[in-house]
């Protein structure tokens, strides 16, 4: 049977401090002593607490502190796994317990969340801080009467099998509601950043995730961030709608049209991925909750691409008649898959139009590279003319440049063989005689006289 000694305002509260090792131990078992704390029992294994805290409370040396004061790490677990621990047995339910944060930031915080502590206590802190937690947390309790009689009651199978795998496998309860009301605490108290940082482990749970999703809405539109204020109204009103939860959805919804006229439909959204997936009744469902918010323009060309892009347009369009009949009735269904054809028609000629302008446009960028490699090819034929030439006067026995007729390689003219005092002419004339070449045998013979002509004048200035 626990005796367990009832803390009166003339008795200094008795202090169980447990550390990962005696130097921080020592730091705050300081600030205890400050803050007017009686007695002080320092330990370091949380398994070694427990068991004191647990067992039988007897004799002259029995102890049992009006608070727990305990660091996030032990040496053999964390303070997180400590209080989980604690919090199994009945009996040590209400035991007070202070954890010591390393840090002073929202992280930390929110990662202690749902572990058990009655209080977080952030480093460094002050004495009155310490003390004001301490008178605050070792306040009387419930009496001992009633804990003599919940100890007969007590089932602590949970506890020990949790104290015997020293709280490796056990895990502090951080439900999805307690950082949704975390939250939502911090909203109210327009902390932003802290309702920002629970709502997003909020999320985890699917059943609270729109609200979640909300109240990320509501801590951006708190921080000015307007952009992501429509972002997160827009998945609300998305999970709403998955969860079937159409009042909701449409007031969600109905909020972010407000914000952005051309929002997106969730419930469109939802029944085109039904449509796709071939429950058309279940997509006419969605869309009979959301018709009456969800744009008719928005609406008709959503599903007219639909449509369009099946492997069967037609198949689809009149499966579609048919789902709209179902949901919207026979005179909305007629409207508006009317509508629908109208725009099917128009989106087709469109795709239409499309397609043969990017046929045209490869054909031309096609005979553009056409061009551009046969103007390259005579351009590399001069330059090897040029280039045979200007090596035949560099070793003595220049060679006429070439052009090629019917498949055969001729020379243009033989520059040093040329009599002085005769005119250009009169060369060209000399050699299409001696060559037995006609200007009816010949392609491209304006090409060909320029050549010589320039091959001639080079051979004149060379001398």
């Amino acid at each position: 049977m626990l005796n367990k000694p009832i803390p009166t305002p003339s008795r200094p509260p008795a202090i169980l401090l447990l550390s990962e090792s005696d130097d921080p131990g020592n730091l705050d078992k300081r600030a205890l002593r400050e803050a007017g704390a009686g007695r002080i029992e320092c330990m370091t294994s949380g398994v070694a607490a427990c068991r004191l805290l647990a067992g039988p409370q007897t004799g002259a040396a029995r102890f049992f502190p009006d608070l727990v004061v305990c660091t996030q790490r032990l040496a053999d677990m964390s303070g997180e796994q400590f209080c989980a621990i604690l919090r199994l047995h009945p009996l040590l339910l209400d035991l007070p317990v202070l954890l010591i944060l390393p840090h002073d930031n929202e992280l930390e915080q929110l990662k202690t969340l749902g572990c058990g502590a009655s209080a977080l206590l952030a480093r460094p802190y002050s004495v009155q801080t310490l003390k004001a937690h301490m008178d605050n947390l070792s306040a009387p309790r419930r009496s001992l009467d009633d804990l003599e009689r919940a100890e007969r009651l007590a089932d602590t199978k949970a506890f020990d099998a949790a104290l015997s795998t020293y709280g490796i496998l056990l895990k502090p309860v951080r439900a999805p509601e307690d950082y949704f009301r975390v939250g939502m605490q911090c909203l109210a108290e327009g902390k932003w950043n802290y309702a920002i940082n629970a709502f997003q482990k909020a999320l985890r749970g699917a059943l609270i995730r729109g609200k979640a999703e909300l109240g990320m809405a509501a801590a951006w539109k708190g921080k000015g961030d307007m952009n992501r204020y429509r972002a997160y109204l827009a998945k609300a009103a998305a999970t709403f709608v998955h969860a079937s939860q159409w009042n909701r959805a449409r007031a969600v919804y109905a909020r972010l049209l407000q914000e952005d006229p051309d929002a997106r439909s969730p419930f469109l959204a939802e029944a085109v991925q039904r449509i796709r997936q071939g429950e058309y009744e279940e997509a006419a469902a969605v869309l009979a909750q959301g018709y009456s918010l969800t744009p008719r323009k928005q609406m008709r060309d959503k599903l007219a691409t639909v449509c369009l892009t099946a492997p069967q347009p037609d198949t689809a369009l009149l499966a579609m008649e048919n789902m709209l009949e179902l949901g919207l009735g026979t005179d909305v269904a007629e409207v508006l898959g009317k509508e629908i054809r109208q725009t099917l028609d128009k989106l087709a000629r469109q795709l239409e139009q499309r397609r043969q302008e990017e046929t045209a446009e490869r054909q031309r960028q096609a005979r553009l590279a056409a061009r551009r490699m046969e103007a390259k090819a005579q351009d590399d034929e001069k330059q090897d003319a040029l280039s045979r030439n200007a090596k035949g006067a560099a070793s003595g026995t220049p060679q006429a440049p070439h052009v090629t007729r019917s498949g055969e390689s001729l020379p243009l003219v033989d520059t040093f063989d040329v009599p002085k005092g005769k005119s250009d002419s009169h060369v060209i004339a000399n050699f299409e005689m001696d060559e037995g070449i006609d200007e009816s045998g010949l392609d491209g013979l304006g090409d060909f006289l320029s050549v010589m002509k320039l091959t001639w004048r080079m051979a004149r200035r060379r001398k």
